[in-house]
């Protein structure tokens, strides 16, 4: 009985506060014209601004998509440019890299041992 006596009380409760608050008057808005004239143009320029962020979005992907493929179409190069220098290396009959000359080493006389006279 006890349980019984809970629930039609809590039910009467729910039903007189669904009563009281469901039915009020809802609450009038106090937003001038001009406030909502300023939005409207605050919304207009942020949708230009988007749609100028997705265009340039846009570009910057085709521009790495062409990179991509120049990086690429570059990517054998350096071995092939290698090969291209070597094969110029034998054909100058130049191998080695040329050696660095020592700059305290003394200069080397003149072909044919003889010294050039200083006037």
């Amino acid at each position: 009985m006890r349980n019984v006596l809970r629930t039609w009380l809590v039910g009467a409760v729910c039903a007189v506060s669904a009563v009281s608050f469901g039915c009020s008057k809802t609450v009038t808005c106090t937003v001038s014209p001009v406030e909502i004239e300023e939005l409207r143009e605050d919304v207009s320029v942020v949708q230009k601004n988007l749609a100028t962020a997705r265009e340039r979005s846009d570009n910057l992907t085709k521009e790495l998509a062409v990179k991509q493929a120049d990086l690429e179409s570059k990517k054998d190069k350096p071995a092939e440019l290698r090969a291209r220098l070597e094969a110029l290396r034998r054909g100058s009959g130049r191998l080695e890299k040329p050696k660095a000359t020592d700059p305290k080493a003394a200069p080397k006389p003149p072909v044919g041992g003889e010294k050039k006279e200083q006037s």
